[in-house]
This record gives C-alpha cells, sequence and structure tokens, in this order.
C-alpha cells in the first residue's frame, strides 16, 4: 500500500509531459522514471484488483485454504453462546467442530467441486474448492457437553451452554 501512495505522490509531483524533453539529461532521467513508475502503478492497481475481486488465478491460490468465503455470527443470551456459519454446498458429515480451551471454537471441513477448465460451456469458476479452517473466540467461557450443531440450508448453526459462572445473574439493586 505505500509503495501505491508512493507512486502516486511521485507521479502527481512530476508534472511532465509525455514526450521526453530533448536537452536537459535531468529532465531526461526524470521523465524515464516518471514512466517506469506510471508502468509500476498500473501493474499494482491490476493486482489490488485481482486480489479484491478474487476473480484471478493468483487471488485464488492465496484464499486456498483460508477462511476466505466463512463468514460467522456469534450470539448470545443468558444461557448459551450461539454460532452461525454460512457453509453453502456443503456435506456434513465434512464438517468437523472442534472446542478448544473453553473458549475458542474451530469449524474446518472440505468441499469438493470438479473443476474441469476444458468442459464444454464453462465460462468461470470462482466457487471454493478445498479445505477450509476458521477459529474463533467467544464472548465467554462455555462448558464442554452439551453442545449441539444443526446443519440446514447451507447454514451450521452450533448452540454452547455458558459456563456458570459466565452467566448473567441479575440482581435488583434499590436506590436510597
Amino acid at each position: 500500500m505505500a509503495a501505491v501512495i508512493l507512486t502516486g505522490l511521485l507521479l502527481a509531483g512530476l508534472g511532465f509531459s509525455e514526450t521526453a524533453p530533448k536537452d536537459d539529461t535531468t529532465a531526461q532521467d526524470l521523465w524515464t522514471l516518471r514512466k517506469k513508475l506510471s508502468r509500476v502503478k498500473r501493474e499494482m492497481d491490476l493486482l489490488i484488483k485481482d486480489m479484491v475481486s478474487g476473480a484471478s488465478m493468483a487471488s485464488d491460490a492465496v484464499l486456498k485454504g483460508s477462511a476466505g468465503d466463512v463468514s460467522v455470527d456469534i450470539l448470545q443470551d443468558e444461557k448459551f453462546v450461539i454460532v452461525k456459519a454460512d457453509l453453502p454446498g456443503m456435506e456434513k458429515d465434512k464438517i468437523n467442530i472442534t472446542l478448544e480451551s473453553g473458549r475458542f471454537l474451530k469449524i474446518s471441513g472440505s468441499r469438493e467441486i470438479l473443476k474441469s477448465q476444458t468442459a464444454p460451456g464453462v465460462v468461470k469458476q470462482e466457487r471454493f474448492s478445498g479445505s477450509f479452517e476458521k477459529t474463533v473466540e467467544l464472548p465467554c467461557e462455555v462448558e464442554n457437553f452439551g453442545i449441539g450443531a444443526i446443519y440446514k440450508d447451507g447454514v451450521l448453526e452450533i448452540t454452547i451452554p455458558k459456563k456458570a459462572a459466565a452467566k448473567e445473574n441479575r440482581v435488583k439493586i434499590s436506590v436510597k
């Protein structure tokens, strides 16, 4: 990011025309530098665009094996912590859930999508295929028993009972 900002500042500060100066060697050197920096900026812009959109093979390789596609919501009430994770297209027997140290929930699994570059009619394939892993920190300590998980319509919902000490105790305090 710093390189992009620096490149932009240098380009803005070197207000030369598009044609190289003929007499002054310093001006020619600056013009050449500006031209090279412009090319670097264009390439950086394309790289960042590809990384953000996830449309290139390079960004697919970066995201492989990551939890980039797993969105998680964490909710809680007086008795339970509820974690909802979007896992579209998964088979429930390929989902693994682990509670670690009474505070960290790890969701992992794998999804296989046949990718055939030569299949007729295939224009673009962006769906995630491979393994993923996501670990989230829970808002309080939880029990390691009584945990339930339901996978329906591409959403995994995990209900975890809070530890007794973590449950909210409300006491009415009178003001005098």
